[in-house]
């Protein structure tokens, strides 16, 4: 993957950076982050089954727009953003992804599905 992102800063004559911002200008800005939530395995296991069973409907504020459960659980919300629920199958842990236009926002989701799921 690296050498065809050197390829093609090689033959645009564009940097990284100026990629980047093209890519952006396409898709619009996004922030990606994952956080693990080291939990017991009941704790695990129950938020397991409330994403199994459809429970959650909003995370906070965020309102669940669309599901899906191909590789876990995984939350639409507005504005193109998104959190994702994935079980470790060998530590209780869950591993929380979510995406965003700002670091800001990201973290945000991040810590309303942390106290969502949690509490």
């Amino acid at each position: 993957m690296g050498l065809t992102i050197w390829e093609y800063m090689a033959k645009s004559g564009k940097s990284l950076e100026q990629l980047i911002e093209d890519l952006y200008k396409l898709t619009g800005r996004f922030v990606y982050e994952r956080n693990d939530l080291h939990l017991t395995e009941e704790v695990k296991q129950k938020v397991i089954k409330a994403c199994k069973e459809d429970k959650f409907k909003s995370f906070g504020p965020y309102k669940v727009e669309k599901l899906e459960t191909i590789d876990g659980w995984k939350y639409y919300f507005e504005n193109d953003q998104w959190m994702m629920i994935r079980a470790s199958g060998t530590e209780p842990v869950l591993r929380v992804y979510a995406e965003s236009d700002t670091l800001e926002n990201t973290r945000k989701i991040l810590k309303a599905t942390q106290e969502t799921c949690l509490n």
